[in-house]
């Protein structure tokens, strides 16, 4: 988006497109989104990166809806829980030791 002479007090001469995803993601106040897209409707470039935006972002949603396969939580929860740390000597023998940290006891998730 480009400079909005309108901006907040403070916010004079601001790139709108820094609040851009905050805005398309209700994170700005109403009154500066309302703004920006006051705007849209005079900018045909600021129109085209908020439609792009929005369309980027309502495709990851419908991309990040799937269920993820069985056991993919279980084993991303291993490799965090797991520290591997290789010694190299003086002598130029390595050893590597892998600890994994187990889950304490309390509800099932």
């Amino acid at each position: 988006m480009s400079t909005n002479q309108d901006a907040p007090a403070g916010d004079a001469g601001r790139d709108l497109r820094f609040g851009l995803h905050e805005a398309l993601d209700g994170e700005l106040p109403h009154e500066t989104v309302e703004r920006m897209r006051r705007h849209t409707a005079d900018c045909p470039e600021c129109a085209e990166e908020w439609e792009q935006l929005q369309l980027l972002k309502e495709l990851v949603r419908r991309s990040c809806a799937d269920r993820a396969p069985s056991g993919l939580r279980d084993r991303i929860v291993l490799q965090c829980r797991s520290v591997t740390v290789t010694r190299t000597g003086a002598d130029g023998t390595s050893v590597t030791v892998t600890r994994t940290t187990t889950r304490r006891s309390g509800p099932a998730r």
